[in-house]
């Protein structure tokens, strides 16, 4: 008589498959979020105010040639389009995990006919068969519910393509904005630089003409020359970083690197008078990378739990309706009808540890994954706070550099008065002259990083595009 297995023999796979069917809990890591933004002043932080992320990119700043240059970068940037892909790719991965959900069906149709021994070993004769129907191959059937995982992880997936692809929209309008910006002011400062050349110029031939006179000494003239020269290195070097902008703006925009046409000023743009950041926790549903760190870290769930369910039994059907018969002339006579109906069930028993190998790769992603969240979460409350503290900081050093400025044109009209009156040397028109140049070049460099720290705010929120844009 055989003897059925003993039952404490059975609870070691027992529990092995009571432990693959749970199913693997989302992971996710506890972070403080912050109750508000640590910066006041300047940066309006209060929280009833609408955030600065939900503001249509064009409205961001009022610049009708800036949005144009956006616009032709959301359609031609290179960057952006291998991301829009990236969503189809996954969109499709995915329908082909959805796929083995469901069975398959095939039409098939097949005949022969040969020669070849028959029951009379001294003569052969001729054979015919024929087949014809629809044939269901080895369809698993998911009991355990492996496939819908990995569906699901296929799924989240194209999330995450998703929101890469914001995040790559958010970043390419902040980088021609940002780019826009410094052209801005290199023009700005080319101007300063031109309008100080000419000056120094007509310095120079003044110089020139009181040493030939014999009221200046020839050091007044080589100080003079210096001035001069060191103007024409500026605007040379101001020159180089422009077209050195234009050719990055050009790439960005799609093009061949080239000039970029313009006709704005950076001091038409006007300071700008407050950002609003709202909330900290609204930045876990709007920034790009987060979703995108949230949906990996889902989908790595849902590779833990297939990984896991692939230790559980297997059952596959393979089945065959329609005709067959042995004469092909009466394929189609009744009586022919044909099916087939093959189930079959496979336990994995010994694969040199494929199986919890995989289960253990697939955990361990998804501690890196749960890792990498916290870190894009807290590189994210940076960002923002880093963009606060300098609007705030750039705010104020703004208006104290546009007071230096102011000065240091009074000293320089003074300087020259006495200069020409015989009471002053030279040494102290070209030290007012040079700290009047640095100023107004620093005022220049302020206001754009004031503009920059508005547009890397708006980007550190996770702003972009509205809604009906993104659409």
């Amino acid at each position: 008589m055989k003897r059925s297995p003993h039952p404490v023999r059975m609870l070691p796979i027992l529990a092995l498959l009571l432990a693959a069917c749970q199913p693997s809990p989302v992971v996710r890591p506890e972070l403080p979020v912050p109750a508000a933004w640590p910066q006041t002043g300047h940066a309006d932080t209060d929280p009833a105010g609408a955030s600065l992320a939900t503001l249509p990119w064009n409205a961001l700043l009022p610049v009708p040639e800036l949005h144009a240059l956006i616009a032709d970068a959301l359609a031609a940037n290179t960057d952006l389009r291998i991301a829009i892909e990236r969503i189809e790719l996954a969109r499709a991965q995915h329908g082909i995990e959805r796929a083995a959900l469901f069975p398959g069906i095939n039409a098939s149709a097949a005949a022969s006919r040969e020669r070849m021994p028959g029951f009379d070993p001294r003569e052969n004769r001729i054979g015919e068969s024929a087949s014809l129907g629809l044939s269901l191959p080895a369809w698993e059937i998911d009991l355990w519910g492996r496939l819908a995982a990995r569906a699901e992880a296929a799924r989240m997936e194209v999330l995450a393509s998703a929101a890469l692809a914001d995040g790559v929209r958010t970043s390419l309008i902040a980088q021609v904005s940002s780019l826009y910006l410094e052209l801005l002011d290199l023009d700005a400062q080319q101007a300063i630089t031109e309008r100080t050349l000419d000056g120094r110029r007509k310095a120079l031939r003044l110089t020139r003409a009181r040493f030939e006179e014999g009221i200046s000494s020839i050091l007044d003239v080589r100080q003079a020359e210096s001035l001069l020269a060191g103007s024409e290195q500026a605007l040379a070097d101001q020159a180089r970083r422009s077209a050195q902008a234009e050719n990055a703006l050009a790439v960005l925009l799609g093009r061949n690197p080239g000039p970029i046409p313009r006709h704005t000023r950076l001091d038409d743009l006007g300071p700008p008078q407050r950002v609003t950041a709202g909330l900290p926790a609204e930045l876990l549903q709007r920034r790009p990378d987060i979703r995108t760190a949230e949906a990996s870290l889902l989908a790595a769930g849902a590779n833990v739990e297939a990984a896991r369910k692939a230790l559980l039994p297997r059952i596959t059907l393979t089945s065959l309706l329609g005709f067959a018969t042995t004469d092909l002339a009466q394929l189609f006579d009744s009586g022919r009808h044909a099916w087939s109906l093959q189930p079959a069930i496979g336990l994995p028993l010994f694969d040199g540890g494929r199986l919890q190998a995989g289960v253990d790769a697939a955990e361990a992603q998804q501690r890196i994954l749960v890792e990498q969240y916290a870190a894009v979460v807290r590189q994210a409350f940076r960002e923002v706070s880093d963009a606060l503290a300098a609007f705030e900081h750039l705010s104020r050093q703004r208006e104290a550099t546009r007071a230096v400025v102011l000065a240091n044109r009074e000293r320089l009209r003074v300087s020259n008065a006495r200069y020409l009156a015989g009471i002053s040397s030279y040494f102290e028109v070209i030290d007012a002259e040079r700290q009047l140049f640095d100023s107004e070049l620093g005022l220049s460099q302020t206001t754009r990083a004031l503009h920059q720290a508005v547009v890397q705010l708006y980007r550190a929120l996770g702003g972009g595009l509205s809604d009906a844009q993104a659409g």
